[in-house]
């Protein structure tokens, strides 16, 4: 099935999960004080933002994951103008952004931001149309490569079978297989309790939820998913390693990409792969050829930007966090 509809550009027009209402109460479940703003601007656009106060070892700054949200050039200096006020209000050195809208990054670079050093939030991801209008269960599943619809079939076979949770207590079979993968790989997830929060402010609100995996009615795998209603993101995922050979995770992928569908929703987010020219050695090799492999096409966002408030306090951290990295290097 095929139509106009450009899955990249509505993307990129719509605010991000993490420039949502339930993210901010989130952040302030955790304990982070959470600004918001929004309006139109000379120019005749929009723009909208959440920010979260962040107090680090080196620096204070206000950060804008993903956002703010903006569709004219006008639009993102104001945006830009009133975080930055902002920040001066709360004694920040500088302002963290990662603008979301139709400027490269050239164009941003003309706004008076300068790239920071590393990119916070992914700067690659994946996204899959999984439309009613447009898809069917059947032509999700044949985009797939022909290993995810060998395992998603075999999973069905041997007894495998899903399940979408917004109970906050069933968080605690992630959290016990989270802690099954640390040990496994030697990876450093989030608190316990990050997670508990996750499940108690998203859950109720269906703006994020459970899917789980199970095998005689263990469960085996399981992934957390946002949504805002039209796009839902892949956000955290894990699986006990005795089954790893069942790869339940294929399984629930696919899964994942059908609940999208069957829900409602225009989009599905892998959130976050490797950069296309990646070496094979990258962190995010594995995982990246893993969410490839369930077809979709990339977006590349134009990374993490950052604008000094205190220019002597935000020159000194540059300088100290350059220094850190050569003698890393």
């Amino acid at each position: 099935m095929s139509d106009e509809f450009n899955p990249v550009a509505f993307f990129l027009s719509e605010k991000h999960f993490l420039q949502t209402p339930v993210w901010g109460r989130f952040q302030e479940r955790l304990g982070n004080e959470v600004v918001t703003g929004g309006g139109t601007a000379a120019d005749g656009g929009t723009y909208e933002y959440l920010a979260i106060c962040e107090h680090g070892r080196l620096s204070s700054r206000l950060y804008c994951p993903y956002g703010p949200t903006y569709d004219t050039v006008g639009a993102l200096i104001e945006a830009l103008a009133f975080l930055g006020k902002e920040a001066r209000a709360r004694g920040l050195s500088f302002i963290r952004v990662e603008p979301h809208g139709p400027l490269g990054e050239a164009e941003l670079a003309k706004t008076g931001l300068k790239k920071a050093r590393r990119t916070v939030q992914p700067q690659d991801t994946i996204i899959n149309d999984v439309r009613e209008s447009a898809t069917t269960p059947e032509s999700i599943i044949a985009a797939t490569s022909t290993l995810r619809r060998r395992l998603y079939r075999r999973g069905e076979k041997e007894g495998v079978v899903y399940e979408v949770s917004y109970d906050p207590a069933q968080i605690g079979h992630f959290i016990d297989m989270i802690h099954n993968v640390s040990d496994r790989t030697g990876m450093h997830p989030h608190p316990d309790s990050y997670f508990e929060k996750t499940a108690e402010v998203l859950f109720p609100e269906k703006a994020g939820g459970l899917l789980l995996a199970r095998l005689e009615d263990k469960p085996i795998s399981a992934i957390i998913f946002y949504t805002d209603g039209k796009v839902m993101s892949y956000a955290h995922a894990a699986n006990y390693s005795e089954y790893r050979k069942l790869s339940p995770a294929s399984g629930l992928y696919s899964f994942a990409l059908l609940h999208a569908r069957e829900s409602g929703h225009v989009l599905f987010d892998a959130y976050g792969v490797a950069p296309v020219d990646a070496p094979a050695a990258h962190t995010w090799s594995g995982f990246t050829a893993f969410k490839e492999s369930f077809g979709g096409v990339r977006v590349h966002y134009p990374g993490t930007w950052e604008l000094p408030v205190k220019k002597l306090q935000y020159t000194a951290y540059s300088m100290l966090g350059k220094f850190l990295i050569k003698e890393k290097g």
